[in-house]
Order: structure tokens, then C-alpha cells, then sequence
């Protein structure tokens, strides 16, 4: 069997674990608040209803039914869902969304699979991208198994959002991009990639604004790098088509009140940030340097698999010091070895890293193993960097740095901009891992190649790493990850589902089905939803399950906040369900 032959068998059983990863537990829990604006919003409808005015907020008009809420939705719902329920934000995703559920369904796993889905092309993608452009099939193995396993790609792998699709795009664009420089560098002309170019970047702006920081740092490259006059003049060309299609949402369709809309909520945050006592402190803080510094320290370090988790390990100033004390002695060490092959500098530093560890890290002893380790790895990098030859490859490692670090580089500045900390959160930013990802993994394979027989150590604390790192991923697949999930406590399955089957099964006509009123206090940052007086998002909800021709007779009571009631026509009430808070509304 040849080597080609090998790397897509073991690419085919990447694939597999990835895939398994990603479906494992996918609808085991229900979908939180985003993820029902996602469905709502894929469907014309807004949340609270105002697309809907044939069954809600029409003077006079108390009751509707499933029909009424399933009626025939115009161009101008479908922009004023996005606009209420996601900013105007998304609406390539919502197009895709829409055509996925007319096909498969609007159960939890089906949405989600459209996530899954995106999530396992980008790895593919990451493969092709390294083996074309790095001409090295190990590293594109080594790259898509960390991908495979990286806890951020598992976890929005299984949200009904556009985050699995913007990773895709993004990365698609760079590759194009890179194919485009190339072919210049060599005088191909290939005008049919500048369009395709101009294309993907309207798709990119069009499934999460955000994207445009990934555009940035492909202009932040021409400008340094590019000196030939062509691609100066064709790439803004290209670029003009995502442009034009960001520059018609924004001003015609369901994003003409995107910039309000963050200007209401950016004011509600910085007031709660500034507030005395602040009610939401530690998430959503000022701005000083203080705390933009402890929020983005984990988003650097958990953006680079080597190091995932460690900031929170090595929390405190004196355990920072110290760590990086560590991690600059072991290299220091390593380079004497290197230099001499003396093994008293790694006696040395054994003995440094034993006591240090006792000091700093107490119950967490592998931590400081780790942190060794990324120090090591971050000099075998530096040497990569000055073992390649070629000046495109050279410019390729620099245009790796920034597609790393510029997409969180850009959060934090807006963060100090607007003056609070909400915003400033991993997600925003993760377009950045497959080149974090890469950059790990040309770091593993120069181990073998400049630190031998350490690399066989080095190798061993990764891999040690990787262990730790499951128990982060089975927090991830219990929906118990704070960082990841946003919550330690793990949801039960969707309940709207069972309720729109227990109506169905009870229904009989001169019922009457009354759902509650409950509203949010996230509601307050929607300028939308803030002076809500009849929250309707219960009725809604289960109205995406319930028969669309049905002529259900249903109304919201304002006066109840919990619970579902089948009203029979002789009087009696029967609970169908209790939400009991927030316990059951995700």
C-alpha cells in the first residue's frame, strides 16, 4: 500500500472520530435560547412574534392557530426576523437553515446535523489546505486529528448557529487566497478565482459579520508581502462583490438596524458593567486593562490546543510568573543540549521544574509539565521558522501568525472601545484555530526533526495533555462545560417537542390550549423585546411542533409565567406542562 494510500486511510478514520465526536449526544439536550432564535428566525418568524401579526399583537385578536402560525411568510418577515431576533446578522446561514429543515425536519438533531456537517468539511478542508500549501501529508494528518478533537469544534458542532458554517468559509477563502497569490507568484493567470474569491467573501460577510476580520488579515498580507500589480488591483475588485451584497443587507434588507441595534445593547452593557454594585461581575466587567487582560488570557491560550486549560490552572500572578520562568529555563536548557548534547542542563532543569511545581502547581502536578512543554514547543516553532527556505513559504508563516492572532487582537480592541467586557469570548474569534491548529503541529513535527531523543518527551507531555483534554470533551458531549456550553449543568432533552405531542394526542375541538408569559432578563439587551408585556416565545416554540394544518384554538395568558394548560370545553383545565422558570427554558 502506498503512503498516499495509507494517509486516506488513516484521513478516513479521522473522519470517523470526528464525525462520532460530533453526533454523540447531539439532541440528548435541548437547544438554548440562540439556538431557538436560529429555528424561529430560519422559518420568518420573529421572536415575540411581530412577522406574525396575523396571530399575535392585533388588537382585538386573542386567539390563533397552527395554521395561522405556519401562514405563508413574505421577503420582508423573513428580513424582520433576522433583524429582531439576531441583530440582522446571518442571513446566508438562515437561507441554508431554511432549505435544510424543508428536506430533514425541525427536530434537535436534524438542525444540528447541518452544524456536523460543516464541522467534518472544514476538517477535510484543513487536510487539502495543509497538503497543497505545506506539501506535507504527516503535518495534514496531524493538523485534521487535532481538529477532530479540539473541544471548541465539538462544541459549536452542536449548536444550531452559524458558527460551523462562517469556520468553513473562512477557511475556504483563505485557501483561495493563497491559490491566487501562488499563481501570480508563477505569472498564472486565473481571473476565474478572483470571482470565486469575490464570492466567498459575500458568503463569509453574509453567515456572520465577524468574518471580516479573517479579510482583514488577507489585506494585512497583500500589504506587506504582495508587490505585484496585479493581485493590488484584482483582489479589491473581487472584493467589491461581498461589498456589494454587505452594503445592500445592511441598507435594504434585515440589517438596516444592525448598527442601532449594537448601539442600544452597547450602552445597556456598559451601563451594567459601570453599575454599582455591578450584578454581572466577572462577565460582563469595564474595560481596564485589568480585566480585558484576566478575559483574553484564556481565549490566547485555550486558542492553541498545546495549551487549553492552562490559564485557568496556573491562575494568580505569582503561579503566571512563575510558569513562564519554567517555560524559559526549559528552553534555555534545550538549546545548551542541543549545542552540546550535555545532559546536566535537563538534570538541571528536572530539578528546577520538581520544585517549582511544588510550589505553584500543589494538586495540579501535570500542569507544569504542560506549560514546559509549550515553551518548548513555541522554540522548536522559532526554529521551523528559521529552517524554512523560500520566500513564499517564509510569507506563508507570517500570514499563519496573523489569521491566528488578529481576529482576537481586533476583539480586544473593540472591547477597550466600547468600554465593557461582553463580546470579548472565544466564539467571536474562531476562525483562528485551523491556523493555531497548524502551527501547533508544525511545532510536534520539528520536535522530531531538532530535539531528538527529547522530541520522544515532548511527544509524551502532548499526548499526557490530550488525556487531560477528554475530560474536558466529556464535559463538552454532558453539555457541563462552563467555557464551552455556557452552563455546568447539563439540559434534559428539548421539552416542546413532548408538549405539542400531548396536545395533539388530547386536542379536541372547543378546547382551548393557554400558554404562559415569561420573559428573560436577556430580554432588556433587545431593544426589540426590552418593554415586552406579553411574552409569547412558549407559544411559539411549540408551535413549531405541532401540526401545521391544525386548527388548534390557542391563546397566551398573560397572568401566568409557567405553565401549559389544555382548557376542555366544559370548563376543566389540565397542566399539560411546567416550565418552572427557567429550569425548563433553556
Amino acid at each position: 500500500m502506498t503512503l498516499s494510500r495509507y494517509a486516506y486511510l488513516l484521513l478516513t478514520f479521522i473522519v470517523i472520530l470526528a464525525f462520532s465526536l460530533r453526533v454523540y449526544n447531539l439532541d440528548k439536550h435541548g437547544i438554548f435560547y440562540d439556538e431557538k432564535a436560529s429555528v424561529l428566525v430560519s422559518q420568518g418568524m420573529a421572536m415575540e412574534g411581530n412577522s406574525q401579526k396575523n396571530c399575535f399583537h392585533t388588537e382585538g385578536k386573542n386567539t390563533f392557530t397552527p395554521k395561522e402560525f405556519w401562514a405563508d411568510k413574505n421577503l420582508e418577515d423573513y428580513y424582520d426576523s433576522i433583524r429582531r431576533s439576531d441583530i440582522g446578522n446571518s442571513p446566508f446561514y438562515y437561507v441554508i437553515l431554511h432549505n435544510w429543515i424543508n428536506f430533514f425536519g425541525i427536530s434537535d438533531f436534524a438542525t444540528r446535523f447541518l452544524s456536523v456537517l460543516f464541522s467534518c468539511a472544514t476538517l477535510l478542508l484543513l487536510f487539502f489546505f495543509i497538503k497543497e500549501h505545506f506539501n506535507n501529508v504527516i503535518l495534514a494528518l496531524l493538523a485534521s486529528f487535532l481538529m477532530a478533537i479540539e473541544p471548541f469544534f465539538i462544541a459549536y458542532s452542536q449548536q444550531v448557529r452559524n458558527y460551523s458554517l462562517s469556520f468553513f468559509l473562512t477557511l475556504l477563502a483563505t485557501h483561495i487566497f493563497l491559490k491566487i497569490i501562488k499563481n501570480e507568484e508563477k505569472n498564472v493567470k486565473n481571473n476565474g478565482l478572483y470571482i470565486f474569491y469575490g464570492i466567498l467573501s459575500a458568503m463569509c460577510l453574509l453567515s456572520h459579520f465577524l468574518t471580516a476580520t479573517v479579510f482583514m488579515g488577507h489585506g494585512l498580507y497583500v500589504l506587506l508581502f504582495v508587490r505585484k500589480m496585479r493581485p493590488w488591483i484584482l483582489l479589491p475588485l473581487s472584493l467589491t462583490i461581498g461589498a456589494a451584497a454587505f452594503g445592500y443587507w445592511i441598507t435594504f434588507g434585515g440589517g438596516n438596524y444592525t448598527f442601532q441595534t449594537l448601539g442600544y445593547q452597547a450602552k445597556i452593557y456598559y451601563k451594567e458593567a459601570h453599575a454599582v454594585p455591578n450584578l454581572h461581575a466577572g462577565y460582563i466587567d469595564p474595560a481596564t486593562v485589568g480585566n480585558v487582560s484576566k478575559k483574553s488570557l484564556p481565549i490566547f491560550t485555550d486558542l492553541f490546543i498545546s495549551s487549553n486549560g492552562l490559564a485557568s490552572t496556573i491562575a494568580g500572578k505569582k503561579n503566571l510568573i512563575l510558569a513562564f520562568l519554567i517555560s524559559i529555563f526549559s528552553v534555555f536548557a534545550l538549546i545548551k543540549y542541543r549545542q552540546g548534547k550535555n545532559l546536566k542542563w535537563l538534570r538541571v532543569v528536572s530539578i528546577f521544574c520538581v520544585f517549582a511545581s511544588i510550589l505553584a502547581f500543589k494538586g495540579q502536578s501535570i500542569s507544569y509539565l504542560e506549560v514546559i512543554n509549550c515553551g518548548l514547543l513555541f522554540y522548536l516553532l522559532t526554529e521551523y521558522w528559521k529552517d524554512t527556505k523560500g520566500e513564499m513559504q517564509r510569507k506563508q508563516n507570517w500570514f499563519l501568525l496573523i489569521l491566528t492572532f488578529l481576529p482576537t487582537v481586533f476583539l480586544v480592541l473593540v472591547t477597550f472601545k466600547n468600554g465593557h467586557t461582553f463580546g470579548l469570548t472565544q466564539r467571536y474569534s474562531g476562525f483562528s484555530f485551523p491556523y493555531s491548529i497548524i502551527l501547533v503541529s508544525l511545532a510536534l513535527i520539528q520536535a522530531g526533526i531538532k530535539s531528538k531523543p527529547v522530541n520522544y518527551a515532548i511527544w509524551a507531555v502532548f499526548v499526557i495533555h490530550l488525556f487531560t483534554l477528554t475530560q474536558t470533551i466529556q464535559q463538552v458531549l454532558g453539555d457541563e462545560s462552563l467555557k464551552y456550553n455556557y452552563r455546568d449543568k447539563a439540559r434534559g432533552e428539548n421539552p416542546y417537542p413532548k408538549v405539542a405531542e400531548s396536545l395533539t394526542k388530547m386536542y379536541q375541538t372547543g378546547d382551548t390550549i393557554v400558554y404562559p408569559s415569561y420573559s428573560k432578563e436577556v430580554y432588556k439587551s433587545d431593544v426589540y423585546t426590552a418593554n415586552i408585556k406579553k411574552s409569547v416565545l412558549d407559544a411559539q416554540y411549540v408551535n413549531l411542533y405541532l401540526p401545521k394544518d391544525a386548527e388548534y384554538i390557542q391563546t397566551v395568558d398573560a397572568q401566568e409565567r409557567d405553565k401549559v394548560f389544555l382548557k376542555k370545553k366544559d370548563g376543566r383545565k389540565i397542566q399539560i406542562f411546567d416550565f418552572k422558570g427557567d429550569t425548563f427554558r433553556y
